[in-house]
């Protein structure tokens, strides 16, 4: 698991537990006020030893080995579950046969989170071309309608000018 996923991991363990309530709870609690650098830091873009270290002090339970290597288990004491799942000893009952049996873990950790950042930051990206095509294609129509009333005033003179060009003919004709 990359580093950046281990720290999201880490991130949403936290505000799972309540030692957190948000990304901005994190930075109050570590003392990092540049929200830009924080997620910089969350998402892998910026590392930092300190960051690490003072990120696996926000609990005992954090085991600080897997935070910076990725080696053993996220929790200390847990069993290798890489920050997800609920596990179960012992026999496990009730309706569905499928599930009896022993040592069945519920819900495993997945990679979608890592997987919906790269969509929502696509979606984004996205959003903000469309933003910037929708203004381009605006400023394009405001200057075709400059030339058409640039054109249309046009008319209008060359209409004046044809219109005095018959009379003055027409005068000198007669």
């Amino acid at each position: 698991m990359a580093e950046n996923t281990r720290i999201k991991t880490i991130v949403h363990w936290l505000i799972s537990q309540g030692i957190i309530s948000s990304q901005q709870d994190l930075g109050e609690k570590l003392g990092i006020s540049n929200k830009s650098y924080l997620s910089q830091l969350v998402n892998g873009r910026a590392t930092s030893p300190d960051f690490i270290n003072k990120l696996s002090k926000l609990s005992a339970q954090i085991n600080s080995e897997w935070l910076e290597t990725g080696e053993g288990a996220m929790l200390i004491g847990s069993q290798d579950n890489h920050g997800g799942g609920q596990h179960f000893h012992g026999p496990i009952t009730g309706p569905n046969p499928q599930f009896a049996g022993h040592d069945f873990t519920n819900n495993p950790p997945c990679s979608f989170g890592a997987e919906i950042d790269k969509i929502i930051a696509a979606m984004t990206a996205q959003a903000d071309l469309t933003k910037e095509a929708h203004e381009l294609t605006r400023r394009a129509q405001d200057q075709v309608d400059r030339a058409q009333a640039q054109v249309d005033v046009a008319q209008q003179q060359m209409n004046r000018l044809l219109s005095i060009i018959e009379q003055k003919l027409n005068i000198d004709m007669a």
